[in-house]
């Protein structure tokens, strides 16, 4: 254990412990307790919670201040007896067994228990509470992180070599340890539970805030403010005005309410009519075939339409306002749900495009890349004759120009499937800053989380979907540039990398997660068709000469504009947006920020994808027709598709954030409720449910589902009485009748 040690003794206002010491036997413990001492490191060695650097021990104070009555007091026998599992050592206090402020003498201890190592303040605070909340015989005034202990004199110092380090306590008590990336939806979905249960009233307040100083770390007061908030918001529109609620002064404690569903939220249809007429029939044909959702094609159609004209178009939503054709989705789906079928299908064609490009430059990449290791010949060879008098530099600044201007041309290389964020930037960079990533996994965010390496670049990602200029300088290589990069990304994800995607701290505080679509298709596993139809040959005739015809578009910087009557519709969509920015979309208010830009560019794909655009001359083409220098305007009719779209994409969204952190959970928490019902049971232990469901080995695991379940209704905690000493009870749940 690590202490540190000021050189002076009972020296309230000192701050500085510059002696540090490592605690191996007694002997080294009678050293700290010597003079005053601290459990923590400290910045400069100058204690203060803003200070805190690690701590690998803790130390909790027991006065004995609760009762008069010995039998009651905590003795060292006691103690030993509570916690001989735990490695610590116990030190009488300085006051041990003397009278102070009018009390009887009594026993009096400084306990110092191992903990892992911590490097959070907040979290050091928050063990320390959970101990004190767990055995109220600690001392509630001394459980701050800069806390400091006088010196003592006592040679009476007990060390206890348990195998256990206190923090593991809490792996088998009721406690629900909620950490960052959960605390915001468990505050939300805790908050909803009180006021159903207590109403708008100061004790459901006051549990609201009880339940926040169980987060490791605690969320800051803002943060609280705008939770309880929302929560009230909810109560007041939703559970009051619900004929079936009866509120808490109607009932009594013994009564139950209905369960909260899981699934609250019915997620609209696709609106696979809001696609051009050759893509939407494609869809159509595409999830028959598959037997998948029609939103799973249908949602990959516009990174698709993304992919083809990307770096080619952009829109105005007025004159100083550009959007790029470039976006982001994630569909959320199930382990066997024919996620890769569908994008082979929906990205065959740009495939084929690009097997077919690449055949036909094939000759004129390779003479490209032989000029230019003929230039770099002569180049040395001419450097080579300079140093020997036999040329001169104005030959050398001859070939070194020509090289300067040199324009490689590399084969065409529209989508990657996986790929690191380095090799990402040589892609854009190859490829003139246009690039897209689709794939039917999300490994993608493994890489951007630094689970492979700790120098990742998720600026790419970030500036590649705004089009602002990426520069990576290498070390030993030269820099690389890309001016107005356009990067697509079309990722179908198993729930439990999204929830991992949509928990992440980074990429919400860097506005990743805001930057992509979201779709969370309803599942036809179980039902589906093994004879079903194929898709027809012309509906994939139809799609594929659209695909190959945007593809044929040159690259350049189009503007696709607006027409009066649809920009008067985007704008009035985007001033409703605004509206509610902080109201109704208070918890994903970052996602909806973006909307409106996202529903341009929507408008922008949908514009191109409606037309056939004429290059040298007009094929026959079943739809409207245009030559390529006819500007692109988007239509009224355009626009009200686009916006049907974002509608569709902000519902998923609302799910996406709110249910997705929890997907696991909430499906762990199905296990539970097919046993209960199995059993037919109306009560059971923590330690039953272990032996009827095992796959849940530790009790950390099954606890907070057990708190899900409860939060929800299903499933409700007995009272425990909590001794003055020795281990909580294991908890035991009654089960809702109505389950």
């Amino acid at each position: 254990m690590i202490f540190n040690r000021a050189g002076v003794k009972y020296a309230q206002k000192n701050c500085r412990y510059p002696y540090s010491v490592e605690v191996n036997d007694i002997e080294g413990m009678k050293e700290v307790i010597a003079f005053d001492h601290v459990c923590a490191n400290y910045t400069n060695n100058y204690r203060s919670k803003d200070n805190f650097i690690e701590a690998d021990v803790i130390p909790m104070d027991i006065d004995n201040s609760g009762s008069d009555n010995p039998v009651m007091w905590m003795t060292q026998e006691r103690i030993i007896e509570t916690f001989k599992e735990y490695e610590f050592i116990l030190v009488p206090s300085r006051n041990h067994m003397k009278e102070k402020d009018g009390k009887s003498a009594r026993p009096k201890w400084h306990i110092y228990f191992r903990i892992t190592k911590t490097s959070s303040a907040d979290t050091y605070e928050s063990l320390k509470k959970r101990l004190q909340k767990m055995y109220p015989f600690f001392d509630p005034e001394a459980l701050g992180a800069a806390r400091f202990i006088y010196a003592t004199e006592s040679e009476d110092i007990y060390w206890n070599k348990g195998s256990m380090t206190i923090d593991q306590i809490f792996n088998d008590a009721d406690f629900d340890s909620v950490r960052e990336g959960s605390r915001n939806s468990s505050l939300s979905r805790k908050a909803a539970s009180l006021l159903k249960r207590y109403g708008d009233t100061d004790e459901a307040r006051d549990l609201f805030l009880k339940a926040n100083d169980e987060c490791v770390p605690p969320l800051e007061k803002e943060e609280l403010r705008t939770i309880w908030r929302s929560a009230i918001k909810f109560y007041n529109e939703k559970v009051l005005t619900d004929p079936a609620y009866v509120p808490p002064e109607k009932y009594g404690d013994n009564e139950w309410d209905d369960p909260i569903p899981f699934e609250e939220y019915i997620m609209p249809p696709f609106p696979v009519d809001a696609l051009p007429k050759p893509i939407a029939d494609y869809v159509l044909a595409v999830s028959e075939s598959t037997q998948t959702p029609l939103d799973m094609a249908g949602v990959l159609a516009l990174p698709a339409i993304a992919v083809c004209i990307q770096g080619k178009y952009s829109i105005a939503g007025k004159s100083d306002w550009i959007e790029p054709l470039n976006i982001y989705a994630l569909e959320v789906a199930q382990p066997s749900e024919r996620k890769s079928a569908v994008i082979k299908l929906m990205c065959n064609a740009i495939c084929l495009y690009e097997i077919e490009y690449n055949r036909v430059h094939a000759a004129t990449v390779e003479k490209n890349k032989s000029r230019l290791r003929m230039l770099q010949k002569q180049q040395k060879s001419i450097e080579d004759r300079i140093a020997m008098g036999k040329a001169t530099m104005d030959e050398l600044e001859n070939v070194t120009e020509e090289i300067a201007s040199f324009k490689e041309i590399n084969p065409l290389q529209l989508y990657v499937d996986d790929v690191t964020t380095e090799k990402l930037v040589s892609i854009l960079a190859k490829n003139d800053g246009h690039a897209a990533i689709i794939s039917s996994e999300g490994g993608i965010f493994d890489t951007l989380a630094g689970i492979y390496t700790k120098t990742v670049n998720i600026d790419v990602m970030l500036k590649a979907y705004s089009g602002d200029t990426i520069k990576v300088d290498r070390v030993g290589r030269d820099s690389e540039y890309v001016l107005n990069p356009a990067l697509t990304v079309m990722l179908m994800a198993q729930p439990s990398v999204a929830s991992q995607v949509l928990g992440n701290k980074n990429f919400q505080g860097r506005g990743l997660t805001a930057r992509f679509l979201y779709c969370i298709p309803s599942s036809r596993l179980g039902e589906r068709n093994i004879n079903s139809k194929a898709v027809p040959e012309d509906v994939k005739a139809r799609y594929e000469t659209l695909i190959t015809n945007m593809l044929d578009d040159p690259y350049g910087n189009k503007i696709i504009t607006l027409s009066d009557a649809a920009r008067e519709l985007f704008y009035q969509f985007s001033m409703n947006l605004e509206a509610d920015l902080l109201k109704e979309y208070t918890e994903f208010s970052a996602w909806v920020g973006k909307l409106g830009g996202t529903t341009l560019r929507i408008a922008g794909l949908l514009c191109r994808a409606e037309k056939y655009v004429c290059h040298d001359f007009c094929e026959q083409y079943e739809g409207d027709q245009v030559d390529e220098d006819v500007p692109l305007v988007v239509s009224k009719a355009t626009m009200s598709r686009a916006i049907r779209l974002a509608n569709y994409f902000l519902v998923h969204a609302r799910v996406a954030f709110s249910a997705m952190p929890e997907e696991q959970i909430r499906e762990q928490a199905k296990v539970i409720l097919d046993k209960i019902r199995e059993k037919k049971l109306e009560r059971f232990t923590r330690r039953d449910m272990m032996r009827y469901c095992s796959r849940f080995k530790r009790t950390e695991v099954i606890q907070p589902i057990l708190n899900f379940l409860d939060d929800y209704g299903y499933i409700r905690q007995e009272p425990v009485t909590v001794k003055y000493y020795g281990r909580p009870p294991l908890p035991s749940y009654l089960v809702n009748p109505k389950v």
